[in-house]
C-alpha cells in the first residue's frame, strides 16, 4: 500500500478539498496538485551522531574548498548570483 497520494485539486472530492483548503487557510486553484505523505518519523540523532555528521560536513567542505579557484569576494558573489539566475529564471537580487 502506498504512503504517498498526489491529486489534482480539481479531482478531489468536495469535502476533501474543503478540508485541505481549511488546513492551508486558502483556496486551492484547480491546476494545483496536492501531495499527502504518511510516514513514521525517526528519532532525532544522538549527540554523537550529530557530531559525526558535522565532522563529515566539515571534511567535505574542506575538500571542496581545496579545489576552489581563488577569487575576490566580489567575483565569488557575482558567480553565486549568476548561478541563482541560471536555476531560477525569475530571480532578482534584493536591493
Amino acid at each position: 500500500m502506498s504512503n504517498i497520494l498526489i491529486h489534482k485539486a480539481n479531482e478531489l472530492k468536495p469535502e476533501t478539498r474543503a478540508a485541505l483548503e481549511a488546513e492551508f487557510g486558502r483556496s486551492l486553484r484547480d491546476d494545483e496538485e496536492v501531495s499527502i505523505m504518511a510516514f513514521i518519523p525517526h528519532e532525532a540523532p544522538t549527540d554523537e551522531a550529530r557530531s559525526q555528521a558535522a565532522e563529515n560536513l566539515r571534511a567535505h567542505f574542506e575538500k571542496v574548498d581545496a579545489r576552489r579557484i581563488p577569487g575576490s569576494d566580489e567575483e565569488i558573489e557575482e558567480e553565486i548570483k549568476e548561478a541563482m539566475r541560471s536555476v531560477r529564471p525569475g530571480y532578482r537580487e534584493i536591493e
